[in-house]
């Protein structure tokens, strides 16, 4: 089976796992320890249409993404770095941050 469904699948069957509520205090820390803001801007909201606008996203919406950055399905993409060192709770931190934001 292609890479990309097999992932798409094994997303999908995690969604419910993901949406296990995540420390948003401790995601907060973790934006700036690993320089989030730097592209995505203070509290998610991003100026630079390069980068997306990540405040107010669904939880499992983040996690999702910074799955498939983890995956390198785009073996370019520069958010592959960033994402590569998460664990799972530190991508649910960083969920609940993101997600409390608003746009």
């Amino acid at each position: 089976m292609p890479r990309i469904p097999v992932f798409l699948m094994t997303c999908l069957a995690l969604l419910p796992l993901a949406a296990a509520a995540g420390d948003s205090e401790r995601g907060r820390d973790l934006a700036w320890q690993y320089r989030c803001m730097t592209c995505h801007g203070v509290e998610g909201r991003s100026n630079d249409p390069r980068y997306p606008r990540i405040a107010g996203q669904k939880p499992a919406y983040i996690i999702e993404r910074l799955a498939y950055f983890q995956a390198e399905i785009e073996p370019f993409n520069e958010m592959n770095g960033h994402a590569r060192p998460l664990t799972e709770d530190m991508k649910r931190d960083l969920a609940a941050y993101f997600s409390e934001q608003r746009l």
